[in-house]
């Protein structure tokens, strides 16, 4: 027991301050690096100077808008993961940030990888998230994964702890901008997050999904926020999975002449289903601080469940 209370102490003293952005009239929170999921945050900064709630929900433009500004997010992190603080700023800063809303509304074709420096193959892996609210006002989002199926298929014995096998995500590629060097943290695609509004939390949202994940939980804010659907409702929206280059993988629910519209603006479409997990499996709590009111969602592309206390 003596290395496990080692690597307790290791964790115990690795507490860091979250990332934050504004969208809309929250400020959303996610880990810092070298967890991923700044590029959540760099999207919806993007995605913060359009006015997605007056265009159609599901329609083309609505659509085409958030796939570029995600795309255009994925790009930076990848060519950018694991920034320093300095560099992290400048990323999200008004200036950055105006040039890659230019880049959205410009209207050319965006074309670019969204997995790691040469793209991983397409799997399905387990992660599961869990969002959690109290009735004191307390809420917690936590996201675990054991990578393969099984992890590491190593169990810490007397624990029934199963260890990931998260190694073979590291960017080995001789010619990636952020391959990884000894002693480097590992960037890992995660993001929980906990939205707040005037200091209180209302918003705690999370998925699996690998990469995915850094696409999805924007898709599903922006139907929450932006169209005032219920979460329940914002989470069983169709959603679209994007890969690299201009492939992009949209649940077959979303009207036909909207994906033909999407594929005549450059989006290479790949054949899907109406329900598909590489969009994730998101789950999720709402709190109004003016009454306590909580609602959960849950949502039916993987096992997810709504469990009052």
């Amino acid at each position: 027991m003596a290395d496990l209370e080692a690597v307790g102490t290791i964790i115990a003293n690795s507490w860091s301050d979250p990332l934050t952005a504004r969208y809309r009239d929250l400020t959303v929170s996610l880990p810092p690096p070298p967890c991923e999921g700044f590029q959540m945050l760099l999207a919806l900064r993007i995605l913060d100077g359009f006015d997605l709630g007056a265009l159609q929900n599901n329609g083309i433009e609505h659509l085409d808008i958030v796939l570029r500004a995600i795309r255009l997010a994925a790009g930076d992190r990848i060519v950018h993961n694991n920034p320093p603080p300095a560099k992290l700023a400048e990323l999200l800063s008004e200036g950055h940030i105006a040039r890659l809303r230019a880049k959205v509304r410009s209207g050319a074709t965006i074309d670019g990888p969204t997995e790691q420096w040469t793209g991983m193959p397409a799997a399905e892996h387990h992660t599961t998230s869990m969002s959690i609210g109290d009735g004191d006002g307390n809420l917690v989002c936590l996201t675990n994964s054991l990578g393969s199926p099984y992890g590491a298929a190593v169990i810490v014995p007397g624990t029934g702890v199963t260890l990931n096998n998260f190694m073979h995500w590291a960017d080995a590629q001789p010619d990636s901008p952020h391959r990884a060097k000894p002693g480097d943290a590992l960037p890992m695609c995660m993001a929980p997050t906990i939205s707040t509004r005037n200091g209180a939390a209302v918003l705690a949202l999370g998925t699996p999904g690998s990469y995915g994940i850094l696409q999805t939980q924007v898709q599903a804010l922006v139907q929450y926020v932006d169209f005032g659907h219920s979460l329940q409702q914002a989470i069983e929206q169709p959603r679209i999975r994007l890969w690299d280059g201009r492939q992009i993988e949209p649940e077959t629910r979303l009207p036909p002449d909207v994906l033909a519209a999407l594929a005549e603006r450059g989006h290479t479409i790949i054949p899907s289903e109406d329900w598909v997990m590489r969009v994730g499996g998101m789950q999720g709590v709402t709190r109004d601080p003016s009454t306590g009111l909580m609602s959960g969602g849950c949502d039916p592309r993987r096992d997810g469940y709504v469990v009052p206390a």
